[in-house]
Order: structure tokens, then C-alpha cells, then sequence
């Protein structure tokens, strides 16, 4: 009876210890995720991912098309389809969504949205 109780006991510790496992954290900061449709010579839609230390990784989207005057309407919804599935990534990372904001920058109009997002 006590051997039962003493492995019920240490089952129980170390069940306990890897619950309060550190895991891994985000980096302290703030992260954006900018999407945009570019008009003009480059006709392209990215997403860019400006990092807390200011690294920038940018991902572009070859398959939406961005015409002289920006992209389609389709293609701003697959865009912000993008926007979404990267958004998704970082939460599941320990990423949370501060704040949106959405403009129109230059001539041809290109429209970007800026996400940012802290750390948990």
C-alpha cells in the first residue's frame, strides 16, 4: 500500500513539474505585419514582418495580381487572406493583435494594413 501511494505521489510531482516547464516566450516588444498591394512598376502584393529588433522579412504574394491601379478587389480580399493566416501564426507563437490601421499611400493608390502586435 505505501509503494502504490509513494509512485501515485511521485507521478503526481512530476506531472506537476513538467506542467511548470518554462516555455518558450516571444521577444519582449512589438512586432507589424504590414500587407499591401504595390501599383506600378513592381505590381506586387507582399507582407512585410518588421521584427522588435528591426529586422524585416518581407513575403511576397505572386499569385494576386496587382494591376496599374492597385489590386482588384478579389485581390484585396485574398491579401487580407494572407494578412490573416500570418496573424494566426504569430498568436499561436504568443503574438496579440494591438492595434489595426489601414492607408492609402501614393500616387496609383496602393493600400496598405498595418497590424501591430506585442508579445504575451
Amino acid at each position: 500500500m505505501k509503494k502504490v501511494f509513494l509512485c501515485c505521489v511521485l507521478g503526481l510531482l512530476a506531472c506537476a513539474g513538467l506542467a511548470s516547464y518554462p516555455k518558450e516566450v516571444a521577444p519582449a516588444g512589438y512586432l507589424m505585419v504590414i500587407g499591401s498591394g504595390r501599383p506600378g512598376n513592381s505590381n506586387r502584393a507582399e507582407i512585410t514582418i518588421i521584427q522588435p529588433n528591426g529586422r524585416r522579412q518581407v513575403q511576397s504574394l505572386p499569385d494576386i495580381p496587382v494591376s496599374k491601379e492597385g489590386p482588384s478587389p478579389a485581390g484585396a480580399v485574398d491579401i487580407h487572406q494572407a494578412e490573416s493566416v500570418t496573424i494566426n501564426k504569430l498568436y499561436a507563437q504568443g503574438w496579440r493583435l494591438v492595434s489595426v490601421a489601414q492607408s492609402t499611400v501614393g500616387a496609383g493608390a496602393s493600400t496598405e494594413t498595418i497590424y501591430l502586435l506585442e508579445s504575451r
